[in-house]
């Protein structure tokens, strides 16, 4: 009797009254087929390095921008998330930091084409597969694109059979996903403790202690702008000897600004696909709605999509297809990142908590305008507030309007011609247009633009973009055992960027963005940018009895960025692997299902910098009193060329008892050349920099990934996916004219043999338990100015910046993953993390200041030094002391963390039960994104910045959806 499935092997047994057969699986048939450069390819015959994740994956993630969902799915991919606005983009980086000055994130090709929008405009459903290439014998055809690694988005398409109709709907809240910090909020903890501040400022100068609170007592509101949240008189608010609050005050009001400001946010979510074909034609077409409110008022997104796919085998020697996408996305993005006061995640943990969000009387009460609603307080009414007096974030983020539509269509088609049985011709063209219009408009009532009554900006811009390549394949194999492929190459992009933008001041009506509603015009622009790149490549494969594996590529590029005498750049691959299990010595070892070793190693290059033509000198025309005048912006050089880099890659793949998976590799990049924008000395002028080629730059490391299937039956499977990423940077070379043994840019030291962005400050040395003082370290120098030792002093003016051994880059980073199904119901999670690796916390280090009026502490503030509590290593407060309140070292913070990024629960009905209303599949399901983050401090997230900088950002978001899922 023969027994066979598809995808096991064939069993041959004897026929008994019972048999018991066991299948195995058929590593040949289930060999999976992969995305790469310009094609698709065996996975067993891969020389490089990649790494995917399905699009079922994807499309349990609740994003509206599918770049997030890369978050811990593979090793070597960092996420640098730094809004939390719904459709912002998260930055991908492969390997690490692989440039200075110019582009370092990793380039995103959808099928087959290089992208150049946003991927919010892309439906996550769509999606069939995303693949990231990591080395040069994955990526070098994509030549100067590739150098930063590439993402390959694959959407679905249709396949022969009956129609299949596939909708979704997904309906839940978005909320807060990272808390604020813990900051003070009580109004009777701030009055004492800034009382203490001026208090100390005070007996600095020489008052006697007596004097000095009652000093701080008198001067206590007047300090700060005259907010008094009590009932009683200002100077006798805080007692002057104790310095605790008058116990016969009564709060009369207190407000939350941030409780104010946010609030949950709907989300909804509807798409439906339609899928089927013939042995000739496939077809595939989707249609979907996004509604994404975020947490905050006035940040949203809105997406319509729709996509058609058709591929037709017109006879046996020519196949056609086109792939017509088109988008609309509208945002509403308020003015929330940074230290401006408009920004609410700024001043709502900053200000400190004795001011109000509204205008209230002497007893309390809310003052309301003639229509009965609350009116704000802009910091000017009810006193002079200290800092953002005529700012309020709320009021303005409710009447500022920050909108932006685009338009995306994207077109695709291909003609493949087959012809003398082993070649294939493909020609393949794409156009991508993007039509953008956005408005930014800040609100006459109060804030930025109070003082001009209103201002309005309207800019319309135009982004097209041509891509064609023409590829010819020939593929042959000879004696049953040579496996021989060529492809040749030729490939063009052209690039045009088109805006007209205006800026009115002096509005009528205070809600009405349109430039017709303004008097004043205050500037207007128009401006049009073009860019080429030409590229022919070739690449070789070949493999005997598909045991051993050989690639080769190489291409040729120029790029209109460079001088014509610098213009082409040449990059190359080699690689081979070695599936060890396919040799007759490996007959025994059934346990192993899969073992191969590879290596490569190649070239690539990086012309991708901000400016056009940097290889020209460039000027603006501007205005002196009507007459045409002329600025230098930009000073060019005709010498620079590509950044090139250099990558080594080697590692092992294994599949053991058909259970155990993995993969283990290392891998070497080493940049040259790097684009780098040289800041030059102000005797030189404007402008105050050039691009240079200079520098050289290395990245190595070690990737794992590993998956194991604990249970594979009919009823019950789970599975155990897990991937780390452990990597190192250094500089190997300086630029010629800067100080071989290194110098300081901003916070950073650059230095040979340590990381580009390793850290430069004063080193905090504790707190002097006698005085309170913080203390610093420096050097202590002889006459010679010779560095004999060290010492403490208290002041960062004696003090010594110095080079510290701590970067941003993490011991470790990855994800681990798991999932269950289990008689119809599912159960997935999904885990990022991050080991070691420093961060600055700018928000924390504003936090505990030594005291400034008007702005808030960290509660962390309640352990400073006081004469009761010496042995601390919080500084005593004392009013605009940079001295005391001086960040240095001791808020460099741990980068680790540790992230849900994704659960999900659901329930599919038993077929029988749905069989007869013909339907296919109904899942009902539960799933949650971001759903917590575990960091050095609460409201701390180090995932915002792959350098290592963190602000008042808009933090990330947390996602709670009920979801239907229905196929037939």
């Amino acid at each position: 009797m023969v027994i066979s499935y598809i995808g096991m092997q064939t069993q041959e047994v004897a026929i008994k009254p019972s048999v018991k057969v066991t299948m195995k699986s058929d590593s040949e048939m289930l060999d999976e087929v992969m995305v790469v450069a310009y094609g698709t390819t065996k996975k067993s015959s891969f020389t490089g390095s990649a790494s995917s994740v399905r699009g079922e994956k994807i499309a349990k993630m609740q994003t509206s921008n599918v770049s997030k969902s890369l978050e811990g799915a593979m090793a070597g991919v960092q996420i640098s998330q730094s809004s939390g606005q719904p459709g912002a983009s998260a930055d991908i980086y492969v390997r690490g930091i692989g440039s200075i000055s110019a582009n370092r994130k990793a380039l995103i090709v959808v099928d087959g084409v290089p992208y150049e929008g946003n991927l919010n405009q892309i439906a996550p459903g769509d999606i069939e597969s995303m693949t990231v290439l990591k080395d040069a014998a994955a990526n070098s055809l994509y030549g100067a694109r590739g150098a930063n690694g590439v993402v390959l988005i694959t959407t679905k398409k249709g396949k022969s059979g009956k129609v299949k109709v596939v909708f979704e709907n997904r309906t839940g809240i978005n909320m807060r996903g990272v808390p604020s910090y813990d900051v003070l909020d009580s109004p009777q903890e701030y009055y004492e403790l800034f009382w203490e501040a001026i208090r100390n400022n005070a007996l600095s100068s020489g008052m006697s202690n007596l004097a000095a609170g009652q000093f701080a007592s008198n001067n206590l509101i007047k300090e700060l702008g005259g907010y008094n949240n009590y009932n009683v008189a200002d100077n006798v608010l805080v007692d002057p000897i104790s310095g605790r609050l008058n116990p016969n005050a009564r709060l009369m009001y207190h407000d939350d600004w941030l409780e104010e400001a946010f609030r949950p946010g709907m989300r909804q979510e509807n798409s439906i696909a339609l899928s089927g074909g013939t042995e000739k034609t496939s077809y595939y077409a989707s249609l979907g709605y996004l509604y994404d409110n975020a947490y905050t008022v006035n940040s949203n997104m809105d997406r319509i999509n729709a996509r058609v796919k058709i591929d037709q085998e017109v006879n046996s020697w020519f196949k056609t297809g086109f792939n017509l996408a088109y988008s609309n996305v509208k945002t509403n993005s308020p003015n929330v990142g940074g230290t401006n006061y408009s920004s609410i995640f700024y001043f709502g943990q900053q200000i400190a908590p004795i001011y109000p969000v509204y205008m209230y009387d002497e007893n309390g009460s809310r003052i309301l305008d003639a229509k009965g609603n609350p009116r704000y307080d802009y910091g000017t009414e009810m006193g002079k507030r200290p800092i953002g007096a005529n700012a309020h974030p709320i009021n303005q983020q409710l009447n500022d309007i920050r909108k932006g539509t685009v338009d995306v269509i994207n077109a695709k088609a291909y003609a493949e011609f087959s012809f003398l049985k082993d070649f294939k011709f493909t020609v393949n063209a794409s156009i991508d247009n993007f039509n953008t219009r956005t408005i930014s408009f800040q609100t006459p009532i109060g804030g930025d633009a109070l003082n001009v009554n209103g201002r309005g900006t309207t800019e319309m811009s135009r982004y097209f973009v041509l891509n064609t390549n023409q590829l010819l394949n020939w593929s042959h194999t000879y004696a049953n055992v040579h496996n021989v492929e060529l492809l040749l190459g030729h490939e063009t992009k052209k690039d045009r960027s088109e805006s007209l933008w205006a800026q009115k001041e002096n509005f009528l009506v205070p809600d009405n963005p349109e430039l017709d509603n303004a008097a004043k015009l205050s500037d207007a622009s128009s401006s049009a940018a073009e860019y080429a790149l030409e590229g022919m490549f070739a690449q070789i494969k070949y493999n005997y009895d598909e045991k051993y594996y050989f690639s080769a590529s190489y291409r040729r590029d120029a790029s209109s960025r460079f001088h014509p005498d610098h213009r082409w750049g040449s990059f190359w691959s080699v690689g081979g692997s070695w599936r060890i299990n396919k040799e007759q010595f490996m007959s025994d070892a059934t346990w192993i299902n899969d073992l191969k070793i590879k290596a490569s190693y190649g070239t690539q290059g990086n012309d991708n910098i901000g400016n056009n033509q940097p290889y020209k000198d460039q000027y603006q025309v501007v205005s002196n009193d009507g007459a045409i005048g002329i600025n230098y912006i930009f000073r060019g050089n005709k010498n620079i060329t590509w950044e090139k880099s250099n990558n080594f890659n080697a590692g092992v793949e294994f599949r053991l008892w058909d259970k155990l998976s993995g993969n283990i590799e290392y891998f070497r990049k080493t940049t040259w050349d790097l684009l780098y924008y040289k800041p030059l000395p102000p005797s030189q002028g404007v402008p105050a920099g050039i691009y240079e080629n200079t520098m050289r730059m290395r990245n190595d490391g070690i990737e794992v990934e590993l998956n194991y299937d604990v249970f594979n039956t009919n009823d019950f499977k789970w599975n155990i996916s897990l991937n780390a990423t452990h990597y190192k940077n250094q500089l190997l070379e300086l630029p010629a004219d800067r100080p071989q043994d290194g110098w300081a840019t901003g916070n950073y030291f650059r230095k040979v043999g340590k990381p580009l962005y390793n850290y430069y400050d004063y080193k905090y040395a504790g707190v002097d338990p006698e005085t309170g003082d913080a203390l610093y370290w420096a050097d202590e120098l002889d006459e010679n100015k010779n560095v004999i030792g060290k010492k403490t002093v208290n002041s960062t003016s004696l003090a010594t910046r110095y080079e510290l051994d701590k970067s941003p880059i993490p011991t470790l980073y990855g994800g681990f993953s798991t999932n269950f199904e289990f008689m119809g119901f599912d159960l997935a999670a999904s885990f990022a993390y991050q080991i070691g690796g420093w961060v600055y916390d700018s928000l924390y280090s504003g936090f505990m200041s030594a005291g400034k009026p008007g702005d808030n502490w960290h509660k962390d503030i309640l352990n400073r030094w006081t004469p009761e509590n010496k042995y601390t290593d919080v500084p005593r407060l004392q009013l605009s002391s940079m001295d005391q309140g001086c960040s240095a070292d001791r808020n460099l913070t741990k980068a680790s963390y540790l992230s849900l990024r994704n659960l999900t629960f659901g329930y599919s009905l038993p077929k029988r039960w749905i069989s007869k209303a013909k339907i296919e599949k109904l899942r009902f399901y539960l799933v949650g994104d971001n759903m917590f983050l575990l960091s050095k401090r609460r409201g701390f997230d180090p995932r915002q910045s792959i350098t290592g900088d963190t602000g008042y950002n808009y933090s990330a978001m947390r996602t709670v959806s009920f979801g239907i899922n229905l196929e037939f």
